[in-house]
């Protein structure tokens, strides 16, 4: 019994260390959405985190689509001028600024697959897991949020 005690505290002493180890910086790299429709670059742009979609498991319009065979491109944007954008290469988050050793926050992300911009916030909580909110409203209260993996970019033919 004593040593199910003593194990305990030393998994728990190793988890809060993890934690603490985090930082912001540590969101910078590849991540694969939970769908594995996309992988997005997190990089740091000056004092803020910024998202670029680097892959998509289908990058071209399916046959049944009016635009078979092309590439994916930002066609749902409200401003008609940005329609024509290809999604890979895309910003699709920004101005995440740190709001403390772990969190962004006041930033913006997109979805290109619908044309919605949303309130951002994203949170590291391992080495290997992200999660990326986008809200309708500055609180964060109605939104959605996504867990997303880091990976390895050359396992997707994604070249640094």
């Amino acid at each position: 019994m004593k040593k199910i005690k003593s194990l305990l505290v030393i998994f728990f002493i190793l988890s809060i260390q993890n934690i603490f180890s985090l930082t912001t910086d540590d969101m910078i790299g590849y991540w694969k959405i939970p769908s594995g429709k996309s992988i997005i670059k997190i990089v740091k742009e000056g004092n803020s985190f910024s998202g670029y979609v680097v892959w998509l498991k289908e990058p071209l319009y399916g046959k049944k689509d009016k635009d078979a065979g092309k590439e994916k491109y930002d066609r749902y944007n409200p401003d008609k001028t940005l329609r024509n954008r290809k999604v890979i290469g895309l910003k699709v988050a920004g101005n995440l600024i740190p709001e403390n050793q772990t969190k962004l926050k006041n930033g913006w992300v997109y979805d290109p697959f619908h044309g919605k911009k949303y309130v951002g916030t994203a949170e590291i909580i391992s080495k290997n897991t992200i999660r990326i909110r986008g809200s309708l409203d500055k609180n964060s209260v109605f939104g959605y949020t996504q867990e997303c993996r880091k990976i390895n970019p050359s396992d997707y033919g994604i070249k640094n």
